[in-house]
């Protein structure tokens, strides 16, 4: 996988609140919180950007909307990058139907916001009716400011 990059509308907000943007130099509004729930792995058919999310894939084995995360990941440390998933429980998908082409991955909270995005390696990937696709533990890496 390769490296994840930040949604362009979040790039945005996190420059805004730490450079000195507002009125007298001061820095600008705060980031608003992302929502509380689990945040979510999506898949996606065509590349996502920085502006504008891919193509969401859809059909049987594939969870709309993605695939909550149930554990903690890594955390930063002096601006080091994040891995998910943590632990050793893949996010995984079973296709029950006609055949998918994965392009890239999006991550969203559970509103859903879309936080980071990341085209796969290799991509397109074929995943055939009856296969199963997985990522496997720390298999992505979100960071890299």
């Amino acid at each position: 996988m390769a490296q994840t990059a930040v949604d362009a509308t979040r790039a945005s907000l996190m420059l805004n609140a730490n450079l000195p943007v507002g009125t007298g130099g001061i820095p600008g509004t705060q980031l608003t919180a992302l929502n509380t729930g689990a945040m979510k792995l999506k898949l996606t058919s065509t590349a996502s950007t920085g502006s504008s999310s891919g193509t969401e894939l859809s059909g049987s084995g594939y969870t709309a909307g993605g695939i909550s995360s149930t554990t903690a990941s890594s955390t930063s440390s002096s601006g080091s990058s994040v891995t998910l998933p943590a632990g050793t429980s893949p996010f995984t998908w079973t296709n029950g139907g006609s055949a998918w082409s994965i392009v890239s991955l999006e991550l969203t909270d559970a509103a859903p916001i879309r936080v980071w995005y990341g085209n796969w390696s290799g991509q397109p990937i074929a995943v055939a009716g009856g296969n199963t696709f997985s990522v496997a533990a720390a298999a992505i890496t979100a960071g890299g400011f």
